[in-house]
C-alpha cells in the first residue's frame, strides 16, 4: 500500500507528476472539445428545429388565410344574391337566405341586413328587425362600400353572446359587406358578427399535426398581443406588445441567425407562464384578407424539449472524449515511468547515501542525458570526499586559530568595559559639575558675603543667612534632581521636544526670564541617546544663563537641517556675553559642553562678545559616530 501510494503521490515521484499532468491536460481538453461540439451540434439541432417551426407557422398562416377567404367569399354571395331580393315585402325571404348562410357557417353568430336608411329589414336574432342602426358605425362603414362584393373586416372585443354559457365563444370580427344594386347605388348593409368558433375548428384540425413534435403549440394573437387560441396555461395573457416585441426575449443561443438585412423569425423567449420557450412567428401578407385584422401566429415549442436531443448527443459525446482522454492520460503515465526508471534508481542511491548506506551513485547504463547525469553526480561524489577529508584538516587548524582569536576578543572585552568605566566616571563628573559645583560656588559667594556684612552691617546677617539657607536647599534640591534624572528619563519617555518644552517651563516659573522655545514635529520626536545629551547640553546653558548671563530675553529652536537630514539646537540670549576665544582656568562649564558634543559627533559653536549676548549652536548629522 505504501509502494502504490508513493508512486501516486507526485510530491514523490516525477512520473506520478508527469502522469497527472498528462491526466489532467487530457481530461481538460476532452471536457474543452466536449463543450465545443455541444454548442456547434446544439446550434445546428436548434436552427434546424426553429426552421421546422417557421415553416408550421407559415402553413398555419395559409390555412387561416385560406379558411378566412371563403368565409369572405360566402358574404359577397351574399351580397350579390342580396342586390335584386332587398325588399320590404319580401323580408321573410331575405330573413331565410340569412338562416341558411348561418346554417351553413355556424361562427357567423348574428347577421343583420339594413336598407340604405338603416333600418333592419332581416336578422338572424328576430328582436332587432324593424329596428335603425344608422347611428351604427358598421353601418357607416357599409355605406362606403363602392363594388359589389366589397366586404369590410374590423377586429372586434371578444365577448360571450347575451345568454350564452360559460365557454361559449363570443363576437370576434365583425364582417361589412355593401349591398349594390345593378346602377351602382348602395342600396343596404350586411353587417355579421363572426365567432372564434371557426378558429376553434381550424386549432383542432391543426393538433394531430403540432402532436408530432413534443410540446409543440401554435398561438394566434390579435393586434393587442393577446392570445386568441392556444395553450390554456396562458390564454387571455398579453405575450406581445403592439408592435410585436415579446416581453422577454432571452439571448441564450444564436437559432436560425438571419442574413444581413433579414428580420429573425425564431428566437427563445419567456413568456407569461415564466418559461422559456422556442419561439417562430408568422403574419399574413400584405395581400392577403387576414392581414386587416393584425393577427400573428406564434408557433411554440418548450426550450428544454427542443434541446432534448442535443443534450442527449452532448452526453454521448462527452463519454466517448472522456473515454478517449482517460486512455491518453493512462499512456502518459506508462511513458513517463519508462522516462524517470533512471531517475528513480539515481534517487534511491541518493537516499541510500544519506542513511550511509552505499558511498557511491548508481549509474543508469545508456548515453541519455540521465545517466549522464548519474556520471557525473558520481564524480562530483567522489571529488567531495576528497574534499572533506582536506576540510577536516583545516578545521583542526582553524580550531586553533578561533582559540587565539578568543582570547585576544576577551582582552580587548576587558578593554572596552574600562573604556565604558571611565566613559560612566566623566558623565558624572558633568553631572556633580552641572549641580553640586554650582551650588557650592554660590554656597561659596553667600559665606564670603556673610563674612563682609558682619564686619560692615552685623544687622543684615539675618536676611543673608535666610538667603544662604535658600541657597543650600536650592543645592540639595538640585543633586536630587540629577540622581533622579539619572533613574528616570523624561528624553526617552516623552522625546527631545516634550523634555524641553516641561524644562523651559520650570526655569520660566523659577527664573522670570523670557523664554521663546520652537520645534520641528520630527526633531522633536527626536528620541534616543543622543537626544538625553543635547538635552543635558540645554540644561547647562541655560545654567549659565541664569548664575552668569544677567539675560531678559532666550531663544530656543530645536528644527530639522535644510535637507531634512539631521537637526540643530540652537540657544541664544540678550545677556551681558564673554570673550569666548579667552581661557578660562578652573571653569568647566564650556570644556563639558563641548565633551558632550563630542560624545555624539555633534559640532558645537560658541558665539559671544562682551555685551552682546551668547549663541550657543549645536548641529547633529544622523548616524554620526563620535
Amino acid at each position: 500500500m505504501q509502494t502504490l501510494t508513493r508512486y501516486l503521490d507526485p510530491r514523490r515521484s516525477l512520473a506520478s507528476a508527469i502522469g497527472w499532468l498528462v491526466f489532467a491536460l487530457s481530461i481538460g481538453l476532452a471536457l474543452t472539445a466536449s463543450v465545443w461540439v455541444d454548442d456547434i451540434v446544439r446550434n445546428n439541432l436548434l436552427d434546424q428545429r426553429s426552421r421546422q417551426l417557421g415553416g408550421t407557422a407559415d402553413d398555419i398562416v395559409d390555412e387561416l388565410n385560406l379558411s378566412f377567404a371563403l368565409r369572405l367569399q360566402s358574404v359577397r354571395a351574399l351580397a350579390s344574391m342580396l342586390a335584386t331580393e332587398l325588399r320590404t315585402d319580401n323580408r321573410a325571404t331575405l330573413r331565410k337566405i340569412l338562416q341558411n348562410l348561418q346554417h351553413s357557417s355556424p361562427e357567423f353568430e348574428r347577421i343583420v341586413l339594413a336598407d340604405a336608411q338603416g333600418r333592419v329589414l332581416a336578422s338572424t336574432h328576430s328582436g332587432v328587425e324593424g329596428g335603425n342602426v344608422a347611428d351604427r358605425a358598421w353601418f357607416a362603414l357599409g355605406l362606403k362600400g363602392k363594388s359589389v362584393g366589397d366586404v369590410r373586416v374590423t377586429p372586434m372585443e371578444a365577448k360571450p353572446p347575451s345568454g350564452a354559457t360559460g365557454g361559449a365563444p363570443g363576437a370576434l370580427v365583425e364582417l361589412i359587406a355593401s349591398v349594390i344594386d345593378a346602377r351602382g347605388n348602395t342600396v343596404g348593409v350586411i353587417g355579421i358578427q363572426m365567432s372564434k368558433r371557426w378558429l376553434l375548428d381550424l386549432a383542432g384540425s391543426l393538433g394531430d399535426k403540432l402532436r408530432e413534435e413534443a410540446g409543440t403549440e401554435a398561438l394566434l394573437l390579435d393586434q393587442d398581443g393577446r392570445m386568441l387560441i392556444g395553450a390554456s396555461s396562458i390564454r387571455g395573457a398579453r405575450l406581445e406588445h403592439a408592435n410585436g416585441a415579446t416581453d422577454t426575449t432571452v439571448p441564450m443561443v444564436a437559432v436560425n441567425a438571419p442574413a444581413k438585412g433579414v428580420e429573425r423569425r425564431t428566437q427563445v423567449e419567456r413568456l407569461a407562464d415564466g418559461k422559456l420557450y422556442l419561439v417562430a412567428r408568422a403574419t399574413p401578407g400584405e395581400s392577403e384578407d387576414l392581414r386587416a385584422l393584425g393577427w400573428r401566429v406564434l408557433v411554440l415549442q418548450p426550450y428544454q424539449d427542443a434541446t432534448l436531443a442535443a443534450t442527449i448527443l452532448q452526453g454521448r459525446i462527452t463519454a466517448v472524449l472522456l473515454g478517449l482522454g482517460l486512455l491518453a492520460a493512462l499512456l502518459g503515465v506508462w511513458l513517463a515511468y519508462r522516462v524517470t526508471r533512471g531517475l528513480d534508481a539515481i534517487a534511491r542511491s541518493a537516499d541510500a547515501l544519506r542513511t550511509g548506506a552505499t558511498q557511491s551513485i548508481a549509474v543508469p547504463r545508456g548515453r541519455n542525458e540521465v545517466a549522464r547525469l548519474g556520471r557525473a553526480l558520481d564524480g562530483l561524489l567522489t571529488s567531495l570526499q576528497h574534499e572533506r577529508s582536506a576540510l577536516q584538516a583545516l578545521n583542526v587548524s582553524l580550531d586553533q586559530r578561533v582559540a587565539e582569536r578568543t582570547r585576544e576578543v576577551e582582552r580587548l572585552a576587558d578593554q572596552a568595559r574600562y573604556a565604558a568605566v571611565v566613559r560612566e566616571r566623566l558623565k558624572i563628573a558633568r553631572d556633580l559639575h552641572d549641580t553640586l559645583a554650582h551650588s557650592m560656588m554660590a554656597m561659596l559667594a553667600e559665606i564670603r558675603l556673610l563674612k563682609r556684612i558682619s564686619v560692615a552691617d552685623p544687622g543684615a546677617m539675618a536676611e543673608e543667612l535666610t538667603r544662604a539657607e535658600e541657597t543650600a536647599h536650592q543645592g540639595l534640591k538640585e543633586a536630587r534632581a540629577a540622581i533622579t534624572q539619572m533613574r528616570f528619563n523624561p528624553v526617552r519617555d516623552a522625546g527631545l521636544a516634550a523634555a524641553l518644552g516641561d524644562f523651559v517651563k520650570l526655569f520660566v516659573e523659577r527664573t522670570g526670564i523670557q523664554v521663546d522655545f520652537t520645534s520641528d514635529a520630527h526633531a522633536g520626536a527626536f528620541a534616543d541617546e543622543r537626544a538625553e545629551t543635547l538635552f543635558r547640553i540645554a540644561e547647562e546653558a541655560m545654567r549659565n544663563v541664569e548664575r552668569h548671563a544677567g539675560a531678559t530675553q532666550v531663544t530656543i529652536a530645536l528644527h530639522e537641517l535644510p535637507d531634512g537630514h539631521g537637526l540643530t539646537l540652537t540657544i541664544a540670549d540678550n545677556g551681558v556675553g564673554f570673550d569666548a576665544d579667552a581661557p578660562h582656568p578652573g571653569h568647566y562649564g564650556l570644556a563639558g559642553l563641548r565633551e558632550q558634543a563630542q560624545l555624539i559627533g555633534a559640532d558645537l559653536t560658541i558665539r559671544s562678545s562682551p555685551h552682546q549676548g551668547t549663541t550657543i549652536g549645536v548641529a547633529l548629522a544622523p548616524g554620526r559616530k563620535p
